[in-house]
């Protein structure tokens, strides 16, 4: 017998149950919905000759559509009287197929509650947001906790809702249809893409293979038959040579074994008979060149090349057919700084600037004065020539050695030598009295030997040192009272020129410190500063006081004096120093007009520079002044704390010192040979050495 309770559809699985409160996964499952799915699914498939579900033999006749269950004759009429409390709906199963399909809904199941499953569902209670029987409207909804209505209301305004829902899902629906037709597309167009390109590609590797082996071939075959013509021409030239040595080396031979059976076997007639042959040919064969160099080297080197889709070159052949030599050296450096040179064909008309550029191997070594080599890095200039580059660390002679092809180029190798770095390099002395201290420091200037005398003013003598700091000789005279120099100058026999202020004169002496002489005793009034010209041998004085330039011989006779108190050109307000460059102009500190004036040899006026300020081209109160042999000019700019650089026209250059380098109130300033600018510190009593 059939069951009297209709058969619960399955619940439906939930592919994400911790999704069920939210979206689409949060509709509860719905025993109608799912009955209709089955309705539907046996709407697919209609089976004529269905058997009873009762008896599983006879023809079915009858349908109930609360248990869902199809009979024949007998188990209907059974099926009818069976005792329960549910009500069965029987109709002929034709007549349940005909309203099967004009009304799904009026021939299905009634639905049963869930907690009283003998009674059918009538109400949903808004309040709990279910289907409920009428027991649970008695027992479990009371009516004043819950909201609750006839279940078929509920259902009707559900429907008007799930049409307006599904309308909506039917957008949806459409615009997911019409994304996956456009993704569909763009699928389809990106596979022909693909296919269309890939075969484009996999042609163009089988073209690209074909052309870079047609290429190396065509580049070998070229690089063998440019070595093969190198060693032919090559072999054709040493063949030659090897012959003419060969018929040399055979009529030496020749001549020796002749000559010494002669001697060895011949008479006295004999030898005579033969000396006028034997000395033309010996004399011939002794002007054979015999000590020659191959005309041709051995050097033939091929250079690979590693990147041949670039250069479209599997490498160089390397021949040296070409000369070269050092250029452009840079021949003092400081240290720290960068020592450059270039290497270039020595007969620019031969050069190629392949062969440099691709041929030819530059090796480079810098021995430092420690005896260490270094590497020196080789740059190609791409244009036929190459540039070498290293930093020397230490001061000192440095030798470069330059090789091409492992053959030293013309002009290696090359001495460098390395100075200091710029600024500030040592301070010499201290404040005091004694050997190697200073006090009252003026003017100073370079001796003969290199060495640097400086004026001390209160200490009343001069001294002498060398520009590390040595200490050489103490000048003073103990015949002169009150001996009080201010500045010296060395004359080009070597005698030492000095002011002596506090006696109104000039004072001479050896390079020993011997004295001479003196001269213009009183009437040098404020003597200062001191110059002896280079082109006409006179010493030129300055006169603070007299605001004038005394001019002597050096046998001590006055010539003449040129300026006067004032501002104008040509006068002076309190000048201090003076210099003289190598063209005989003299260059003078008019330190209360703060400017530098310039004169030629007889004091006539030339031009002037500065003005009072702190700017570049300004000065205040300038005392000490210098010209080195470039014909720059060197002031100590006394209140502004710094030495300047000027051209010989006047022209700012550079400030030589740093703020951080502290000089205090500088006087005295000269330049070495080697451009090292000696500053006397008065403020700081010492002596600093710069380099530029």
């Amino acid at each position: 017998m059939p069951a009297t309770r209709s058969p619960q559809p399955a619940t439906r699985k939930i592919a994400h149950p911790e999704l069920i409160d939210n979206g689409v996964a949060g509709i509860q499952v719905n025993i109608f919905l799912n009955d209709l799915i089955a309705l539907f699914e046996e709407q697919k498939s209609v089976n004529t000759s269905k058997k009873c579900d009762g008896c599983e033999q006879g023809d079915v006749t009858k349908h109930c559509t609360v248990c869902s269950f199809d009979f024949c004759s007998n188990c209907a009429t059974t099926h009818g009287k069976l005792p329960t409390t549910k009500s069965h709906r029987l109709l002929r199963f034709d007549e349940y197929m005909a309203a099967k399909s004009a009304d799904p809904a009026s021939v299905q199941p009634p639905v049963y509650c869930d907690t009283h499953q003998d009674y059918q569902v009538k109400f949903y209670c808004d309040t709990c947001n279910g289907t409920i029987c009428l027991m649970c409207t008695a027992l479990d909804h009371p009516l004043t906790k819950h909201q609750y209505r006839c279940v078929k209301d509920a259902a009707k305004e559900f429907t008007k809702n799930l049409h307006v829902v599904i309308d909506k899902v039917k957008v949806k629906e459409n615009e997911a249809n019409n994304s996956k037709l456009k993704v569909q597309q763009i699928f389809e167009s990106l596979k022909k893409c693909f296919q269309r390109e890939e075969e484009s590609l996999r042609k163009h590797i089988r073209q690209t293979i074909d052309e870079i082996t047609r290429l190396i071939q065509e580049n070998g075959n070229k690089l063998l038959t440019e070595l093969k013509g190198e060693y032919e021409k090559r072999k054709v030239n040493l063949t030659a040579q090897l012959k003419e040595l060969d018929i040399a080396e055979n009529d030496l031979t020749s001549t020796r074994e002749y000559v010494e059976k002669l001697v060895h076997y011949g008479n006295a007639s004999q030898l005579m008979s033969a000396k006028r042959r034997v000395d033309h040919q010996t004399e011939e064969l002794l002007k054979v060149q015999t000590q020659v160099e191959p005309v041709e080297d051995d050097y033939m080197e091929f250079q690979q090349c590693d990147d041949f889709c670039r250069r479209r070159s599997l490498g160089t052949m390397k021949f040296i057919p070409t000369v070269y030599k050092v250029d452009s050296v840079t021949p003092t450096v400081r240290v720290g700084e960068d020592i450059t040179c270039t290497i270039r064909s020595a007969n620019e008309s031969n050069l190629n600037k392949e062969e440099v550029s691709h041929r030819v191997k530059v090796e480079a070594v810098m021995k430092t004065p420690d005896g260490n080599t270094e590497k020196v890095e080789v740059k190609d200039n791409e244009n036929g020539t190459m540039t070498l580059k290293t930093r020397v660390e230490v001061e000192g002679k440095h030798e470069l050695s330059v090789t091409v092809c492992k053959k030293p180029v013309q002009g290696s190798p090359v001495n460098i030598k390395v100075i200091a770095k710029k600024g500030l390099v040592c301070k010499l002395g201290e404040k005091g009295s004694g050997i190697g201290q200073f006090s009252g420091l003026q003017g100073m200037t370079m001796m003969r030997n290199g060495d640097v005398l400086v004026a001390e003013h209160s200490n009343q003598r001069l001294q002498s040192f060398t520009v590390n700091g040595r200490h050489r000789k103490i000048f003073k005279f103990s015949n002169v009272n009150n001996f009080s120099p201010y500045d010296a100058t060395v004359s080009a026999n070597g005698n030492v020129f000095t002011t002596d202020t506090q006696n109104k004169q000039g004072i001479v002496c050896n390079e020993n410190g011997e004295l001479i002489g003196c001269f213009g005793k009183g009437n040098v009034q404020g003597s200062r500063g001191i110059a002896i010209s280079p082109v006409n041998g006179r010493v030129y004085i300055v006169g603070h006081t007299a605001h004038c330039i005394h001019i002597y011989d050096q046998d001590g006779n006055h010539i003449k004096s040129f300026g006067s108190n004032g501002s104008q050109k040509g006068q002076f307000s309190y000048p201090y120093f003076v210099c003289i460059d190598n063209t005989g102009n003299v260059y003078v500190s008019d330190s209360g007009n703060h400017r530098i004036q310039v004169f030629n040899g007889n004091g006539q006026f030339l031009f002037t520079f500065g003005s009072r300020g702190s700017g570049d081209s300004q000065m205040n109160w300038p005392r000490g002044i210098a010209v080195d042999k470039h014909g720059y000019v060197y002031v100590a700019d006394y209140n502004n704390n710094r030495i300047v650089k000027y051209e010989s026209n006047g022209k700012f250059v550079c400030r030589i010192d740093e703020v951080s380098d502290g000089l205090n109130c500088p006087t005295g300033v000269c330049v070495t040979d080697d451009d090292r600018v000696i500053v006397a510190d008065k403020g700081n009593s010492c002596i600093k050495v710069f380099t530029q």
